[in-house]
Parts: C-alpha cells; structure tokens; sequence
C-alpha cells in the first residue's frame, strides 16, 4: 500500500515537472500559489453574552468566548482541560442572531477560520465564525444541571 502511494506521488511530481517544462516563459515567471487550509471547528459552551463591538452597520462585529474541553486519563487518574477561545462573528444576518439567541451557558457548534491581529501591542488569536448552530434553548442550561442532580 505504501508503495502505491509513493508511485503516485511521484508520478504526480513528474507530471508537474513536465507541465513547468512546457510553459512559455511569462507562466513561468508567474508565482505558483500553494493551497492551504484555514479551518476550526469547535462544540462548547459559551462563557460570556455576546457583545455587539465596533459601531453600526457593516463594520460591527458580535464577539463572545467559547470554552471547549479535553478529557483524558493519565498516570494521577481523568485529566481535563479547559481552552477558551474568542469568537468574532462579522456576517451580517449571523452576528445579529448570534447576539440576539447565544446566551451564557449555550452550547454552539460552530466553523470558522483563526485569524490573528496585533491591537494596541497585543497579539489577539480569534476565530472568525462562519456557521453557528444554537444547540440550546433558553434555560437549556438550567434543565441539564438539574438532570444531572437527579
């Protein structure tokens, strides 16, 4: 099996090295762009209100954190840790949604991609959402703390 890959990526190698050879020297000169994937995909709970950030119209944006956790079992027992993110939500209809239904406690599934700024000397990781899907109801929350004291 490992063979049959290794063929086809070279083969795939020297079909490229043909296609570079046959070029006319202004597509040679043209920069190849690589691909790449920028892509987050995150299912957890909401650590704080959305806020609406920035003004009005097109240039608001709705921001709210998002915690996320890791469970495992090491040497000392379960082992768990928590990792906040900070979610940006620029999509007009989206951010207005996500600012009028998202509460506290809400559990969201969402995609979207990490982006990093530089405000005021600071770096600041965000991930830009694209799709949110509310999970919760209102007092969803609520309902499942008391499921689980039953």
């Amino acid at each position: 099996m490992f063979g049959r890959a290794l063929r086809s990526s070279v083969f795939q190698l020297q079909r490229g090295l043909l296609r570079c050879e046959g070029m006319t020297e202004q597509a040679a000169n043209f920069p190849m762009r690589e691909k790449s994937v920028n892509q987050v995909t995150l299912l957890g709970r909401v650590g704080q209100d959305p806020q609406l950030r920035g003004g009005l119209g097109n240039r608001s944006v709705t921001v709210f954190s998002m915690a996320t956790n890791e469970r495992w079992t090491g040497e000392e027992g379960p082992m768990e840790k928590t990792t906040w993110h900070r979610i940006a939500v620029f999509q007009p209809g989206l951010k207005d949604l996500a600012l009028q239904y998202i509460k506290k406690g809400h559990r969201v599934y969402l995609t979207g991609k990490i982006d990093t700024t530089m405000y005021e000397g600071q770096r600041i990781t965000s991930v830009i959402a694209d799709n949110i899907i509310f999970l919760s109801k209102d007092g969803a929350r609520d309902d499942m703390e008391e499921q689980e004291d039953m």
